[in-house]
């Protein structure tokens, strides 16, 4: 379970985040929901323990500090991945895993995602979405239980989205659990067993 216990995040007087509490468990899949300003990624990124909350606590199956980030495979809405590298060189430079554990993955993320097309091709010549696929799939290189992903369709067609859909609903099935942010309901809504709304750092009704 990924626990976050009364978090706050505040930038000067500004309050990003307001006291949330949020519980994701293995196998469950929440969907948060929110204009932008409302606080969505502030939360996501507490919860990946990638942004340190000015005060609470959030612990990863009951662990904190490294042991619980490697627990998580998390996607920010920025690509991050070196752009003078191919498609399948990113997934090995990013990933956790080692020898055929890390090729096997990899062929499964590529042949999932529809990157066999443009596998071999440098980051820095892919078009948008194929580039925000990419970025998912280096995301999930890893041994983890839980999938944090920040507007993971933005930028993504529709037949991408349908992608990164059968993949999610195939890591669920095996017991991840999975929190994901949107400005609206989306092809990925009928994944989500629990949708929460945020507005001003807060949950609303």
């Amino acid at each position: 379970m990924i626990e976050g216990k009364d978090l706050v995040k505040k930038y000067g007087s500004f309050l990003a985040a307001d006291h949330l509490t949020l519980t994701l468990n293995m196998g469950e899949s929440i969907v948060l929901l929110g204009a932008n300003g409302s606080g969505k990624s502030t939360l996501i990124s507490m919860l990946a323990l990638i942004m340190q909350p000015t005060s609470g606590e959030v612990t990863v199956d009951g662990l904190k500090g490294k042991a619980a980030k490697e627990k998580i495979a998390y996607a920010p809405q920025d690509v991050v991945l070196f752009e003078e590298l191919t498609v399948t060189e990113n997934l090995y430079a990013w990933s956790s895993l080692k020898g055929a554990e890390n090729k096997a993955r990899a062929e499964y993320l590529i042949a999932e995602l529809d990157m066999t097309a443009f596998q071999k091709k440098r980051v820095d010549r892919l078009s948008g979405g194929q580039r925000r696929r990419v970025n998912l799939a280096v995301a999930l290189m890893g041994n983890y239980s839980y999938i944090l992903l920040d507007e993971p369709l933005a930028g993504i067609d529709e037949y991408g989205a349908t992608c990164i859909e059968s993949l999610l609903k195939k890591e669920k099935s095996r017991g991840c659990g999975i929190l994901l942010t949107e400005h609206n309901p989306t092809i990925l809504m009928p994944l989500m067993d629990r949708k929460l709304k945020l507005d001003g750092g807060r949950f609303i009704e």
